[in-house]
């Protein structure tokens, strides 16, 4: 009886612990459960309180572009500051009333003041202030006339507004880094660098002084640009100037020589000059720029071969008058291993480049390197072209006018001089006419029977007719076709077709916008015949 007793205790005694453990077992898991519950709970509310925190941390904290470091809106800044708008007044003076910050950082950094893009809005003030915040940096002197086409400075007043901008830029003219002046009547541009003539030492290194190109008139050869005052000038434009008797020799890098200054003047004689010398001299040259008419650059006596540039890698000419050629001279002259590009445009249709120009005295390719070629108004089509592509054996990218399209397509036998180009990648139309863009057709369909690559073919200044779409549908079967400025010109009136429909009309042809219907007034400009380039109403 007692055994029973004592085994009953004992299972009891046993079980009790372990109800117990597992009822604090449950205890404890439905309390972490609400713990669990609790934590996600404020988590989510925490997140909720940190979204919050961020936003009104960004708000109080302004655009992102005030949390830039000042080195970067320097950098920032510096870029937009090279940018150049005629009618616009320079940035730096629009950007000081900002923030104070950014007033702080304009006014403390002389790097955001040594672009000077003058314009008739500036005063004395604002041109003294640049050259004060600029402190000794070099300076990139930029001044334009407005767009207006008035004859405002031509008139006492405003030329001595101009002076007023100009004598302080002299007096600083040791810090000239660059100098580009251009678009101004010859008379007013000669008022302007008669007062640069007391500059008697400058570092600048690039000069690009060029009168405004619907005037006529030809400018003295500025004093001052001599080898003695721009000792480190190593690029130089001018345009319509009278060049001296004898070139000022310098380390140039780019030289363009512009005698005159509109295709539609009468020609501009000029002193005779020893370009012969200046040319011989320059063997750093990479860029040569010749325009005029062959008066100005006559007594040259260019022998064969006897002009060395073997830096040369861009050569322009665009001989004006008939009568007297003379640049195509320059061509026989010239011995340019690295030339790359080569434009050859006659002011009027010449006869002026045979094959031979193109090969040296021992019969070899004056230029073998060409890529890029534009050539207009400079052969007829009585030589066989196919010596002169042979010469110019890495053509990649080709421009012609209608003749030398003729000319390069035409048949010789059994082949095309065009088809000697075997790296040949884009052509370029000039003015396409129906007859030219037939001969295209004609061999770009060749082309493509004999499965050869695709080319890109432009369409430049095209204005012919209504017969554009039927060029563009047509080109579209053999070619990657792009457009440059195209037009269509109906009557005496040109409508330039991208990027929107507008129309410049001929005054002959009142009636025109009625005619057409939903062209606005400020979407036409009148011109005279012919003139491609319309002044806005």
């Amino acid at each position: 009886m007692h055994t029973r007793k004592s085994l009953a205790y004992t299972t009891r005694s046993s079980a009790d612990p372990l109800d117990r453990l597992r009822s604090e077992l449950a205890r404890l898991k439905e309390k972490e459960a609400a713990l669990l519950q609790e934590v996600r709970e404020v988590r989510a509310v925490a997140e909720r309180v940190q979204v919050e925190l961020d936003e009104l941390i960004q708000r109080r904290a302004g655009p992102l572009i005030q949390r830039l470091p000042n080195e970067i809106l320097v950098t920032i800044l510096e870029h937009a500051t090279s940018y150049h708008c005629s009618t616009c007044v320079d940035p730096c003076w629009k950007w000081l009333g900002v923030c104070r910050r950014w007033r702080n950082v304009i006014t403390h950094t002389a790097s955001l003041w040594t672009h000077v893009n003058i314009t008739p809005r500036w005063t004395q003030t604002m041109v003294k202030r640049h050259l004060t915040q600029s402190r000794d940096m070099p300076l990139n002197i930029t001044i334009r006339p407005l767009l207006m086409r008035e004859r405002w400075f031509g008139m006492a007043g405003p030329r001595r507004h101009l002076l007023s901008l100009i004598v302080p830029l002299a007096e600083h003219a040791w810090r000239w880094r660059s100098l580009d002046i251009r678009g101004f009547p010859p008379s007013t541009l000669q008022f302007m660098l008669a007062h640069l003539d007391s500059v008697s030492y400058s570092q600048v290194e690039s000069i690009h002084i060029q009168s405004d190109e619907h005037e006529t008139g030809a400018l003295p050869w500025p004093n001052w640009i001599q080898p003695d005052t721009c000792p480190r000038l190593t690029y130089l434009h001018l345009g319509a100037f009278r060049i001296p008797d004898i070139v000022p020799a310098f380390q140039l890098t780019s030289l363009a020589l512009i005698t005159d200054n509109t295709q539609w003047s009468p020609s501009v004689p000029s002193l005779p000059f020893a370009l012969r010398d200046t040319l011989q001299e320059s063997v750093r040259l990479t860029s040569l720029t010749l325009y005029g008419t062959g008066r100005s650059f006559r007594d040259l006596s260019l022998a064969p071969d006897s002009i060395h540039m073997p830096a040369l890698h861009t050569l322009n000419l665009y001989p004006r008058d008939v009568e007297m050629p003379g640049l195509e001279s320059i061509l026989m002259a010239m011995v340019a291993p690295e030339l790359r590009h080569l434009n050859y445009v006659p002011r009027w249709p010449t006869d002026t480049l045979t094959p031979l120009m193109f090969r040296g005295t021992d019969g070899a390719p004056r230029f073998p390197r060409v890529t890029d070629l534009r050539i207009r108004n400079a052969v007829n089509g009585r030589h066989d072209m196919t010596p002169l592509i042979t010469a110019l054996p890495m053509v990649q990218n080709v421009a012609l006018g209608g003749a030398e399209i003729t000319a390069f397509l035409a048949h010789h036998g059994s082949h095309r001089p065009v088809d000697y180009w075997r790296d040949l990648e884009r052509i370029t139309v000039i003015e396409p006419e129906t007859s030219v863009m037939e001969d295209l057709f004609q061999w770009l369909t060749e082309r493509g029977r004999k499965n050869k690559t695709m080319l890109r073919v432009s369409l430049e200044e095209l204005a012919n007719s209504s017969e554009f779409l039927e060029f563009h549908e047509r080109l579209m079967r053999y070619a990657m076709v792009e457009l440059k400025d195209p037009q269509i010109k109906i009557g005496r009136t040109n409508f330039p077709i991208s990027p929107s429909l507008r129309a410049k009309l001929s005054r002959y042809t009142p009636g025109m916008v009625s005619a057409i219907g939903g062209i606005l007034r400020e979407e036409y400009t009148l011109c005279e015949p012919d003139d491609e380039n319309a002044t806005s109403l």
